[in-house]
């Protein structure tokens, strides 16, 4: 059900592009990129209102395929749009559905460090295990991806930034004990090659 607000600017924005088009010869707008400016706003709008996202309707960039940090995308999946889930854990696809991406290509270095040569696995499978009670539709554990369907995309979308600091938070003792686990490791070692 589209709501009033979204059907006002819906009617404002048909009656802009219907004055351009009816003068299109002698105008110097492109009225294509007209169209396509308001379709983005009138799906931001959507994002905002129907489905409860907390976002800029004027800052959505595209139609099937929205990045909003380094984590989460949202986007239109399914083999028409060349976006399938890699390692489906239960083998579904989804099938022309808009979806919100969160991922982690770089799994536990999110909280490790690459230099360090510090991966903290458990830490972020606890991480993984909170983003999952937020019930996605798809997931691929193997790739450290979830797919929440709009139906339930607002909590995490709304709630990750928090998640994500809370982690980040509990990560700075978690570390320090990684590493002082790692430096007796070492001492050990050292002490028994004595």
């Amino acid at each position: 059900m589209i709501n009033p607000k979204e059907k006002k600017e819906e009617q404002a924005y048909k009656e802009i592009l219907d004055v351009l088009k009816k003068y299109r010869e002698i105008c110097v707008y492109d009225v294509n990129e007209m169209e396509f400016l308001a379709k983005k706003h009138l799906f931001g709008i959507e994002l905002k209102e129907k489905y409860g996202l907390n976002v800029e309707p004027r800052e959505i960039r595209s139609l099937d395929w929205n990045r909003f940090s380094d984590y989460i995308s949202l986007g239109l999946w399914g083999k028409k749009y060349k976006r399938t889930i890699s390692c489906s854990d239960d083998g579904k696809q989804p099938e022309d559905e808009l979806l919100l991406q969160l991922s982690f290509s770089t799994g536990a270095y999110i909280f490790g460090s690459c230099s360090g040569n510090d991966y903290p696995t458990e830490f972020f499978k606890e991480f993984f295990q909170e983003l999952k009670t937020y019930n996605p539709k798809y997931t691929d554990t193997t790739n450290k991806n979830l797919y929440f369907s709009m139906a339930n995309a607002s909590n995490i979308f709304n709630e990750f930034p928090a998640i994500l600091k809370k982690y980040y938070e509990l990560n700075k003792t978690d570390a320090k004990e990684r590493k002082v686990k790692k430096l007796k490791a070492e001492l050990d070692k050292l002490q028994t090659n004595i």
